[in-house]
C-alpha cells in the first residue's frame, strides 16, 4: 500500500474517532440495529442523488449533499466543495458511465457514514480517460440534520486485476 493511501486512510478513520469516539464505534446500544439501518438507508439516498446531480450537472444538489468542508482525493488532485462543483459544471469532470457495486455502508453513532463500494465508472477528467476500475470510500455525515458529504477518496486499480 501506498504512503499516500496509508495516509489518506489514517485521515479518514482520526477523523471518525475524533467525531465519534472509539468506544461508541465499539460497541453500540440496545435497539441501534434499527437506528443504524434508517441512518444506512439516508446516506445511501444522498449518495445516489449525489450521483445523479454529478451526471445532470446539478448545481443546487451538489451544493447540498457536499459539506463545506469537503475534503475530495482523486486522480492526483486533493479537492475542495467549490472545486469540486466547478470541475463537474465545466467538464472537468465528466462522466460517461457511472456504475459503482459491491456497496457496503458502515454507520457510526448514528451519526457518520462510511459508504465503499467498487467503480467502473467511465469518466474524463481534465480531458484524460479514466476507465481502469476503482475503489472509493465517500464518508458522509449528519450536520445540522441533513446528511452530507464530507470526504471522498479514490484508488485506482490496475486494470490487469
Amino acid at each position: 500500500m501506498s504512503r499516500f493511501i496509508q495516509q489518506t486512510l489514517l485521515i479518514v478513520v482520526g477523523i471518525l474517532f475524533a467525531t465519534v469516539g472509539p468506544t461508541s464505534v465499539l460497541h453500540g446500544a440496545p435497539g441501534e440495529e434499527k437506528s443504524d439501518e434508517a441512518a444506512k438507508a439516508a446516506a445511501l439516498k444522498v449518495d445516489e442523488q449525489f450521483n445523479d446531480a454529478v451526471k445532470s450537472k446539478d448545481r443546487a444538489t451538489l451544493e447540498r449533499v457536499l459539506a463545506d468542508d469537503l475534503s475530495w482525493v482523486a486522480r492526483g488532485d486533493r479537492l475542495n466543495k467549490s472545486q469540486v462543483i466547478a470541475d463537474v459544471m465545466s467538464e472537468n469532470l465528466h462522466f460517461k458511465a457511472l456504475t459503482h457495486d459491491s456497496i457496503q455502508v458502515k454507520i457510526f453513532d448514528n451519526n457518520t457514514a462510511v459508504v465503499t463500494g467498487h467503480s467502473t465508472s467511465i469518466l474524463e477528467y481534465k480531458g484524460k480517460p479514466f476507465t481502469a476500475p476503482r475503489l472509493f470510500t465517500s464518508v458522509y455525515m449528519n450536520l445540522n440534520g441533513q446528511w452530507q458529504m464530507v470526504a471522498h477518496q479514490v484508488t485506482d486499480l490496475d486494470e490487469k486485476k
